[in-house]
């Protein structure tokens, strides 16, 4: 499974928005100055959101620690059946159909 680049871009702006919060209060501490403190998380959350999307793509195509399913690879081809599907997921042990 991989994710797309939206989601990996939505990610990255989630957790900055909250890690560019703790910057910049910890810039007001240090600096006792609004605007400042703004430069200061501006900057960060513009290189810091850069690092972390390349680092998850990069990530993204490690294979390492990752698990795919049994079935990932398999292609149904047009026309098969639900059912179809079903009684072979049940013949190799995926599901009971007796549910």
């Amino acid at each position: 499974m991989k994710e797309t680049n939206t989601r990996s871009i939505v990610k990255a702006v989630s957790w900055r928005l909250i890690a560019t919060c703790i910057t910049i209060s910890i810039a007001y501490l240090f600096t006792g100055e609004v605007a400042v403190a703004l430069e200061i998380g501006g900057l960060d959350m513009i290189l810091k959101l850069a690092a972390y999307f390349f680092h998850e793509r990069v990530w993204g195509e490690i294979k390492m620690g990752k698990i795919l399913h049994p079935l990932s690879d398999v292609v149904l081809k047009a026309g098969v059946s639900k059912e179809e599907v079903l009684k072979k997921l049940d013949e190799l042990g995926y599901i009971d159909e007796k549910r």
